[in-house]
């Protein structure tokens, strides 16, 4: 049969050209200069007026990057 030399994993040089010359992609990771996804996430489950949007932001931001 064709397929006698397969096996389950890809090697670290065959992984890293597959992702390199394909046009599949990881998923992007989070963006560390802008605003945390999971803070993003608990200020939409809020549904807060436009005018307290802003400080509960940065109070989310604060409590976040103190580990909060």
């Amino acid at each position: 049969m064709a397929w006698g030399g397969k096996v389950g994993r890809m090697s670290v040089k065959v992984r890293s050209h597959f992702l390199r010359t394909s046009n599949r992609r990881l998923p992007a990771k989070e963006n560390p200069l802008g605003v945390p996804r999971a803070v993003m996430k608990i200020l939409q489950q809020e549904q807060l007026p436009a005018d307290a949007i802003n400080a509960r932001l940065q109070q989310l931001l604060a409590a976040y990057h103190n580990g909060g």
